[in-house]
């Protein structure tokens, strides 16, 4: 999963637009975002937080700073538990040309000391867009995990595997995610986003059906088509 193998991937299936949400850390965001920038692929941001209740918890961001300063605050909560590399694998981070450039040594595998609600507000105070992940999935989804959404957490967007949106997320709308472990996953699910250009804000107005913004999982074409 090198930077410009995960671009060329991204660039092979027609992906306009991609987000690295790597596990609890946004280490190796910037070097994606260069080599997408060199392909013309828009790009956005992210981390993939796991929480106290093991529940997924996409966090998007619209520039590096924002996701950087969300990835040092929830650093604190993470376990200081070393990783493992016999067991776990090296936790490698490398530039965008694939030269090993560090290493981290706490496992990201962990939870967070943070409570779901918690790390939703957390992505918020940041300038981030949170989602919560493969929903149904078992485990890590949020209704596999918690049974049920917070009544006092509402979402724009609410990612889930088939593009069916399920009971208790209001009016949010569904996307699809490739949830991509390596490069042939990438693209087995995607969302088609009609906005005025690739940003958090424009996602939510495209949630919304604000002036002809719409939102599709590719699960929901291959049905209609």
């Amino acid at each position: 999963m090198s930077p410009r193998r995960i671009v060329e991937e991204a660039v092979r299936k027609e992906i306009g637009m991609i987000a690295v949400t790597d596990h609890n850390s946004a280490r190796m965001v910037d070097a994606v975002a260069e080599a997408a920038s060199e392909a013309g692929v828009d790009f956005l941001y992210g981390i993939e937080v796991q929480t106290r209740e093991e529940v997924h918890l996409l966090a998007y961001f619209d520039d590096s700073s924002a996701c950087h300063r969300f990835a040092e605050a929830i650093y604190e909560f993470l376990p200081e538990r070393r990783n493992e590399p016999e067991y776990f694998g090296d936790q490698v981070v490398v530039d965008v040309d694939e030269e090993i450039v560090g290493c981290e040594s706490r496992l990201l595998v962990n939870s967070l000391d943070l409570a779901f609600e918690e790390a939703v507000s957390l992505v918020r105070e940041h300038g981030g867009l949170p989602i919560p992940a493969h929903v149904e999935r078992e485990p890590y989804g949020l209704l596999a995990q918690l049974g049920f959404p917070p009544e006092s957490v509402r979402f724009d967007l609410v990612e889930t595997m088939d593009g069916e949106l399920p009971g208790g997320f209001g009016s949010a709308a569904a996307i699809c995610s490739s949830d991509a472990h390596c490069p042939d996953e990438i693209g087995r699910r995607t969302t088609r986003f009609e906005m005025h250009e690739a940003s958090t804000e424009e996602m939510i107005l495209a949630a919304r059906h604000v002036d002809g913004r719409s939102v599709t999982c590719a699960a929901e074409r291959r049905r209609q088509e």
